[in-house]
C-alpha cells in the first residue's frame, strides 16, 4: 500500500512538472516571424548551407561545404530588403498553400523552405521542380546568399 501512494505520489509530480514545462513555451505572437532556407549536397560540387533569417532581421548563414564562406556569419538585414521579402512571401501566398510533394532525382540536391510568420507554418522541399509561387523567395534568396558570401572577402 505504501508502495502504491510513493507510486501515485512520484506519477503526480512528474505529470505537474511536464505540464508546467509544455505550457512555460512563449507563444508565438502575429509579428513572430523565422524562415529557414537550406540547400542539400550533390555528387559534385553544389553548395551546401543553412539560412536563417529572424523577425529582428538578423540572417544567420551557415556554409557547410562548397560556399565562400565556410562556418557561420550573421548579418542585419536591412529594413528595405527585409520588406521585400515579406511582400514576396504575402505575394506568393505561400503560407496559404499546401506543400507539394516532388519524387527526387538522382543527383540533385534538396532545397528546403521553411517560413513561420505569426501562428502559420509552411515547409516545402524542392528538387528540380519548384512551385511557381516561390520562384521569386528562392532567388531573393539565391542573391542574398551571393552577396553574404561576396561581401565576407
Amino acid at each position: 500500500m505504501k508502495n502504491h501512494f510513493l507510486l501515485f505520489a512520484l506519477f503526480s509530480s512528474l505529470l505537474l512538472c511536464s505540464s508546467l514545462f509544455f505550457s512555460c513555451k512563449p507563444a508565438k505572437t502575429e509579428s513572430f516571424f523565422e524562415l529557414k532556407y537550406a540547400k542539400t549536397a550533390c555528387k559534385g560540387r553544389c553548395p551546401v548551407f543553412d539560412l536563417t533569417i529572424k523577425e529582428d532581421q538578423m540572417v544567420i548563414f551557415n556554409g557547410r561545404q562548397y560556399t565562400t564562406i565556410v562556418g557561420i556569419v550573421q548579418i542585419k538585414l536591412s529594413d528595405e530588403k527585409f520588406q521585400i521579402l515579406q511582400n514576396l512571401i504575402e505575394e506568393s501566398q505561400f503560407l496559404e498553400t499546401d506543400p507539394i510533394g516532388y519524387n527526387r532525382p538522382f543527383d540533385i540536391p534538396m532545397t528546403t523552405l521553411e517560413i513561420s510568420k505569426g501562428q502559420k507554418h509552411k515547409k516545402q522541399i524542392t528538387y528540380l521542380e519548384k512551385p511557381q509561387n516561390i520562384e521569386p523567395i528562392l532567388a531573393f534568396l539565391d542573391m542574398l546568399v551571393i552577396e553574404l558570401q561576396a561581401d565576407s572577402k
